[in-house]
């Protein structure tokens, strides 16, 4: 039996050192690279955020959370059409800031163009312009929140108002016939007078 030669022994183990190495190579990223792929993450969640932000705005307007039918689940229609649909509920519901509510749909028009420049190889490489779209993201979202929580003060506020408006005519009548209750003289004094003339 022929016996294995020192050299290829040692060519053997040297491969399979090689090969051990080469499984534990991690690539390692740049720290430029790792701040780019937080930048689009964020404006893909700033993005996501002013998205759930507008249909929960149509659901509030519509007040029906089980019957969304003209709206659909989450992702169902483009940014575009729900904005669409927040105009068309907002004018239906005699919603009190429409036209700041308009101003804040048209700017928020451009919205998934922002997003979209992320697949571009040359803006999505701009860590700057990515953290300007985020900054915009974020503000158009903050409008829409805020008009949406004042809409639902002010309807809060009108109902309070309402409630103690009624309080208020009920109190009345109860002093009135409180008043008459409390003066049974004067209730009968017209028949008295009468009786005595008669009389």
């Amino acid at each position: 039996m022929r016996s294995r030669s020192p050299l290829s022994d040692l060519a053997e183990r040297g491969q399979r050192f090689a090969n051990e190495i080469s499984s534990t190579i991690v690539a390692v990223r740049s720290a430029s690279e790792r701040g780019r792929a937080e930048s689009i993450r964020d404006v893909v969640d700033a993005y996501r955020r002013l998205y759930g932000s507008v249909q929960r705005f149509v659901l509030m307007l519509t007040d029906d959370q089980l019957n969304f039918a003209s709206v659909g689940t989450s992702g169902s229609h483009s940014l575009n059409q729900l904005l669409s649909i927040l105009a068309e509920q907002a004018r239906a519901a005699g919603f009190s800031r429409l036209r700041e509510l308009k101003a804040a749909i048209e700017e928020a028009r451009p919205a998934e163009q922002l997003r979209d420049a992320i697949f571009s190889d040359a803006f999505s490489n701009d860590l700057a312009a990515l953290r300007k779209v985020v900054t915009e993201l974020e503000r158009l979202d903050a409008a829409f929140i805020g008009l949406c929580v004042g809409h639902v003060l002010e309807q809060h506020a009108r109902a309070a108002g309402d409630t103690n408006s009624t309080a208020g005519g009920g109190r009345s009548i109860a002093r009135s016939t409180t008043t008459a209750s409390a003066n049974p003289r004067k209730a009968h004094a017209e028949p008295a007078l009468a009786r005595s003339t008669t009389d």
